[in-house]
């Protein structure tokens, strides 16, 4: 019952039992109304005396519920009174915690302050020398924090120790994979000895050459697609690196190829390398945006077996050395390989991605002349080489200088446009049937430009390369007529990359062969690319 109601109703009562009271004491007025109103004329004593005692007991019931009212709000009111009491007692307590909060971080910050002025203190007493060891092992202890990899149940696939790498189920080895996904439209404009890549070599020269009755031709390939896959394994003393690749531009004949082709295969494990990768001798730092698969005639890419020790001297320069096959190629018969290629290399490094590389290479020429000569014979073969990229800002821009120089005799197999020819290692003369290595040089320059005259170019990594290459042979005197002598070969393309992955470009090719005689010839191609990477 709430407490209005249960006013309202003592109010009630009290009323009720004033009025009955007033009528059991005979007050005169309350008497004489009610004999006025209600009473007949000659009321009965006994009836009288009946009244009054009904009116006693009545009263007396009144007074009884109203005491039971009022001990009821009574105790509505104590119950209200502890509540308040429980309340207040609460306050007092959070009162109290804050107070004790307060305290708390008066002391705390007092504390700070002290910890502040002894390491001010500290490092005024400290040298240099000691604050910078300090703080890098430091960070050195919170990198290794860093690093540390929750255990996982073996047979769950997660990310590998390395960008892009997934651990392997129930090994402690992880993979990484990928590759690209590579389409040319070639339109070969002029007689030409290949359709699918610009050859320089097969320009024809000559009406009898084989390539001069070819004319215009179109070819779309896919071929020079490629994949691989990396894995790294934990061996207690290091990783132990794999890296394999391949294409499938193995067959011969352009028809034909689309047989899988071996590119890279190859360990590393410290400081040493075995297997089949880019040669020593080349650079691959030198990574030009040249569109043709065949590459640039004068660069040195080739891809070989070897084993090769390499080690980093000190930040921003490294040094190798590496025996490698020798694939030894000769005009007027066969070569024989016997000694690997000796090759030494040092790298510099600056300014993020530029760098200078200087190489030499040495080769044992050896070789069995075409019948009807016996025997074999042997010749000394060595061969340099300096490349390197050089990047400079331009209105908020990155160009590039990318350059590189090989020289040498007996190196033909490392030059681009000599090596697909074949043969241009050493010579027999036919006379005398002594074994010449043919000195050679070949050399590119490229030019690689950002553009930046929109804003939308910037962000689709618009840029352009204009490169020109040029590669010789020194002929010997007995060498026919139409023997090799030198190319020249220019290109200017147009690069994009809509996203990170993706690039589209086209290119323009234009290159001349010159025999040994001084004849000439000339020819043109025209080459779109899409590459998709993953």
């Amino acid at each position: 019952m709430g407490r209005s109601a249960a006013s309202h109703r003592v109010g009630v009562l009290t009323a009720t039992v004033l009025a009955s009271f007033a009528l059991a004491s005979g007050t005169p007025w309350a008497a004489e109304s009610a004999a006025e109103e209600s009473a007949p004329p000659k009321a009965s004593a006994s009836k009288k005396k009946a009244y009054s005692k009904a009116s006693l007991a009545e009263l007396r019931r009144l007074v009884s519920e109203q005491q039971a009212l009022i001990e009821e709000q009574r105790k509505l009111i104590a119950d209200q009174q502890a509540r308040i009491d429980g309340q207040q007692s609460k306050i007092k307590q959070q009162d109290a915690a804050i107070e004790a909060q307060k305290a708390k971080l008066a002391l705390l910050e007092e504390q700070l302050l002290a910890m502040n002025q002894r390491l001010d203190e500290i490092q005024q007493e400290m040298p240099a020398a000691e604050m910078h060891r300090a703080l890098e092992s430091r960070l050195s202890k919170i990198e290794q924090e860093a690093q540390k990899v929750p255990e996982l149940p073996p047979n769950v696939v997660s990310a590998g120790e390395f960008p892009g790498s997934i651990r392997i189920p129930g090994t402690d080895a992880a993979v990484k994979f990928g590759g690209r996904i590579r389409t040319a439209f070639v339109f070969t404009l002029d007689p030409l000895g290949s359709e699918d890549r610009f050859l320089t070599n097969s320009i024809p020269v000559l009406p009898t050459d084989e390539a001069a009755g070819k004319g215009r031709r179109t070819t779309f390939s896919a071929n020079t697609s490629r994949f691989n896959f990396e894995m790294r394994t934990p061996t207690g003393a290091g990783h132990l690196r794999a890296f394999i690749e391949g294409d499938f531009y193995g067959s011969t004949g352009f028809e034909q190829r689309t047989a899988f082709r071996l590119r890279h295969a190859y360990a590393q494990f410290h400081g040493f390398l075995v297997g089949q990768t880019w040669s020593t001798f080349s650079d691959p730092l030198a990574n030009h945006q040249d569109l043709d698969f065949e590459g640039i005639n004068g660069e040195n890419v080739i891809r070989q077996p070897q084993i090769r020790w390499f080690t980093q001297v000190r930040d921003g320069l490294s040094v190798a050395a590496a025996a490698e096959t020798p694939e030894v190629s000769l005009t007027g018969g066969q070569g024989v390989n016997v000694a690997p290629d000796i090759i030494g290399r040092v790298i510099w490094t600056f300014k993020e991605i530029g760098h200078l590389q200087g190489a030499i290479v040495l080769r044992e020429i050896r070789g069995e002349p075409n019948p009807p000569a016996e025997g074999s014979e042997r010749a000394f073969a060595w061969g340099a080489s300096v490349s390197g990229a050089v990047p400079f800002r331009y209105f908020n821009l990155t160009d590039r200088f990318i350059y590189q120089v090989n020289l040498g005799k007996g190196i033909a197999r490392y030059i681009n446009d000599l090596e697909s020819l074949g043969g241009q290692d050493a010579v027999f003369d036919p006379e005398t049937g002594r074994l010449e290595a043919l000195y050679a040089l070949g050399w590119y320059v490229d030019y690689e430009h950002q553009w930046k005259e929109w804003e939308k170019t910037r962000a689709m990594k618009l840029r352009s390369s204009l490169i020109w290459s040029f590669v010789t042979v020194d002929n010997l005197d007995f060498q026919p007529p139409d023997a090799y002598h030198k190319t020249n070969r220019l290109s200017v393309n147009l690069v994009f990359s809509p996203i990170e992955r993706i690039d589209v470009g086209v290119e323009y090719i234009y290159g001349t062969r010159t025999n040994h005689d001084g004849e000439s010839g000339a020819a043109t191609q025209v080459q779109a690319v899409a590459a998709f990477r993953f």
